[in-house]
């Protein structure tokens, strides 16, 4: 990094996979500037990629397996990111050197702050002591795992498991998770454990997930619920719902469903 140019970011680990051993990176924004996301609301981000493929080619590959494992919505291609905005930018920013790496004395930076973990990434991904290190001094956090199936169990300490139907979500819950179920239709009932995402549209935008702080695994037992939302993205065509409805649909009824990658 010239001298002349300050850091817009930390990188607070790099490092194997604990998916698949391949090299990622976690780097943290917001932390001296704040969001312009309303839903948000001001959080410290942290964006879990790879260190040596650029996310789209990442995605096409199927390498993004490393920061996403088996993630539904990869396979489907619904992911809520659009990796030509957040994800591609830190990853050149990374590559430009425009953040600094993680020293004992910026934890400072995360004290009483609100922290959203893997706005792009699962936390599965990256070593339990880094999550706790940085949540353990923040006023609260959000994140999610879809890894909890076969990931450590530990996670489910700081983390939502994330669920795409309501026998997932009776499973997890079955195994000591607080749960963020999507939900296809307003015809989807909200379950007596659930309620209504108050950062979402059909919540009447209540809260930021900065201000609710909810989804922050058993640190919110028994004193919050487990929240649902209905999916969307994909812009007025919502063909990211409709990406997503096929791929559950083709599931059930056990047919192909898993995303063809390009092979070199």
């Amino acid at each position: 990094m010239k001298k002349s140019q300050k850091p817009i970011g930390i990188v607070v680990y790099r490092g194997p996979s604990l998916i698949d051993q391949k090299p990622i990176i976690v780097v943290a924004t917001g932390v001296w500037n704040k969001t312009e996301n309303k839903k948000i609301g001001d959080m410290i981000q942290f964006w879990i990629l790879r260190r040596d493929i650029a996310p789209i080619l990442a995605s096409k590959l199927g390498e993004d397996y490393s920061i996403c494992g088996d993630c539904k919505h990869r396979d489907f291609g619904s992911c809520y990111v659009n990796l030509c905005h957040g994800p591609f930018g830190i990853y050149d920013a990374f590559h430009r050197d425009r953040y600094i790496n993680f020293e004992p004395y910026m934890i400072k930076y995360f004290i009483g702050k609100s922290l959203r973990v893997g706005a792009y990434g699962d936390p599965a991904a990256v070593p339990l002591d880094i999550w706790d290190m940085f949540c353990n001094v923040a006023k609260n956090h959000t994140g999610y795992t879809h890894q909890w199936k076969k990931g450590n169990p530990e996670l489910k300490n700081l983390f939502m498991a994330s669920v795409d139907n309501a026998e997932e979500k009776n499973q997890a819950q079955l195994e000591g998770w607080r749960t963020f179920r999507i939900r296809l239709s307003e015809s989807d009932s909200i379950g007596n454990t659930e309620f209504v995402c108050p950062a979402s549209q059909e919540g009447g935008r209540k809260s930021s997930c900065g201000d609710c702080g909810a989804c922050n695994g058993l640190m919110g037992w028994p004193h919050y619920r487990n929240p649902t939302i209905l999916i969307h993205g994909g812009g007025a065509t919502g063909y990211k719902v409709k990406r997503f409805a096929e791929g559950m649909k083709k599931k059930r009824n056990k047919k192909k469903w898993k995303r063809e990658f390009i092979k070199v």
